[in-house]
């Protein structure tokens, strides 16, 4: 059967991400550990494409 969560500790935990001044994705325990690995793979994974995007676009080979 299934048991339901305790209402005053959903309200209690309601209230401390509402009293918090940080972003949401950044509000959990464990939120910093995922989003900033994240942020790093998405950087890269966006500039290396472009990187090479723009040597294609002025014709500049890889050596061999």
């Amino acid at each position: 059967m299934y048991t339901m969560a305790n209402p005053q500790r959903i309200i209690d935990l309601q209230k401390r991400y509402q009293k918090s001044g940080e972003v949401l994705w950044l509000r959990g325990a464990k939120s910093k550990l995922l989003v900033y690995p994240f942020y790093g793979l998405f950087a890269v994974a966006t500039a290396v494409p472009l990187f090479y995007a723009g040597r294609a676009a002025f014709g500049i080979k890889a050596r061999d």
